[in-house]
């Protein structure tokens, strides 16, 4: 899925991030501290329905992505079993789209998905990279793949992320141009069309992949792949840096309109989270035709591990700090940011999830569903069980929605 380079061209070129954009007036900065205006506050969560876990007949392999409709119906792709299962408001099983295959409505493996604004669901295939069309009923509606538009080369091209934003969509993949033993690379962040030609470059990284010195590295594969979010009024949300709380804001022509930041101490790695991330990575390399010769992991956490805009403007961040300090009685802090950028709250929520295991899904309307047991499953996939005390195995997948109590 991800990718990697020779050590000593990563240090020269890693952290080379490119914004493009047709505005070059400067972007509004927004400097926060760190505390927020108002403080924590502890939050409740009252379960509204559950599927999947040992006792529900239903069965989910790798979850890729949820997402939800305009009536509010919860759509859940599973990456493993190449599907999606649909879900109303109150829980209800209302059908499964899609299918493994090659045929229309038919994908191999997505990654992520999205529903635009007619109600069309996104299922996104990484490689080839293809967007496969299904109508909210279960009908094939086309596919289409990410273009550079006719004056670029066709390069092999693998897709990540996407959101849809307004009537366009805002891709997350990789370019790859293959010249002799190096795979020449190029990490993009673009704004689409719908038929998915790209009208603006948002943010871009290069590397290049050496298969005669082979090395993985966690900072040369970092993107903004979970750090992606779109918000009202067509502006797209992204932390460009894994080591920087910081979040850009970009408007329709792709330029940066605004820059939010706060103050923010990172803390060493715990001998378990290096190990987790060395297992991340070696499932990443699992996808190669030869072992990396070397992996480096970061001595950190990344600042910023998920981002998420609701329907009132509100930005809502998942640091690994909070990951790790949430209150008696809570499993994580979100930070909560007012739609101009000011650090409004901190909020912790009440109850015994694990936020490095289980994912934690805000919907725009301020649901949050819980993904229980998400990162085994997903290291479990790709074979790379390493430690019993590492992977925690034989617990079935349990989606979980929830209402905050405010």
């Amino acid at each position: 899925m991800f990718s990697c380079r020779n050590l000593r061209v990563l240090l020269m070129v890693s952290l080379c991030l490119m914004i493009g954009g047709a505005s070059t007036a400067a972007p509004e900065v927004v400097d926060n501290g760190a505390e927020p205006a108002e403080g924590l506050k502890v939050v409740g969560m009252t379960e509204l329905w559950r599927a999947g876990g040992p006792d529900d007949e239903i069965f989910f392999g790798t979850l890729g992505a949820v997402r939800a409709d305009a009536d509010g119906n919860i759509y859940i792709l599973d990456s493993q079993l190449s599907e999606i299962q649909v879900y109303a408001p109150d829980g209800e099983f209302l059908r499964t789209l899609g299918r493994e295959g090659d045929g229309p409505g038919e994908m191999r493996n997505p990654a992520d998905m999205f529903i635009s604004a007619d109600g069309t669901i996104h299922a996104v295939q990484t490689m080839p990279g293809r967007i496969i069309k299904i109508t909210p009923d279960g009908l094939p509606a086309g596919e289409t793949a990410y273009s550079m538009g006719p004056d670029n080369p066709a390069q092999f091209g693998v897709l990540i992320a996407a959101r849809a934003v307004e009537e366009d969509m805002v891709l997350a993949g990789i370019r790859m141009v293959f010249n002799g033993g190096a795979n020449q690379q190029t990490y993009f962040l673009a704004r689409c069309d719908g038929e998915g030609k790209q009208k603006a470059a948002l943010l871009e990284k290069k590397h290049e992949v050496n298969m005669a010195a082979f090395e993985l590295d966690e900072l040369a594969m970092d993107f903004v792949w979970s750090r992606l979010a779109v918000g009202p009024a067509g502006k797209v949300y992204a932390g460009p840096e894994r080591n920087a709380y910081l979040i850009n804001v970009y408007g329709a022509d792709g330029s940066v309109e605004r820059t939010i930041s706060r103050k923010y101490e990172t803390s060493l790695r715990n001998d378990m989270e290096k190990k987790m991330a060395r297992q991340v990575i070696e499932a990443v390399g699992a996808n190669y035709p030869r072992p990396p010769q070397k992996i480096t992991i970061e001595d950190t956490e990344p600042v910023l591990t998920n981002l998420t805009v609701t329907d009132d403007g509100r930005i809502w961040t998942q640091t690994s700090n909070g990951n790790r300090s949430a209150p008696d009685g809570t499993w994580v802090v979100l930070d909560v940011f007012a739609a101009d950028g000011k650090f409004m709250q901190q909020v912790a929520l009440r109850g015994e999830h694990d936020p490095a295991r289980d994912a934690v899904n805000i919907m725009p309307d301020g649901r949050v569903v819980v993904v229980v047991g998400a990162l085994d499953a997903w290291l479990n996939q790709q074979g790379a069980t390493g430690k019993e005390e590492d992977v925690q195995e034989g617990a079935p997948l349990e989606v979980i929605c929830y209402q905050l109590d405010w």
